[in-house]
């Protein structure tokens, strides 16, 4: 948990060249960071909650027989 806290602290350090950018932008950032907090918070506190190491498995998932082939 301390690590989402301390990404999303890392993320805000940004605003510095966000809130001189269009409202839309700015609107964008909050979004992202308040999806982040909570996407990575359920997959913390919740151990059915997919991690973002987990969807990134399961998208290029394809990829993986591949690299490992057969008899390596």
């Amino acid at each position: 948990m301390i690590a989402v806290i301390v990404f999303a602290g890392l993320y805000l350090m940004d605003w510095s060249s966000v809130k001189t950018s269009k409202k839309a932008i700015r609107r964008a950032y909050f979004i992202l960071l308040g999806l982040f907090l909570v996407w990575n918070t359920l997959a913390v506190s919740w151990s059915a909650w997919p991690n973002p190491n987990d969807i990134i498995q399961w998208v290029f998932g394809w990829a993986d027989p591949m690299i490992h082939k057969e008899g390596d």
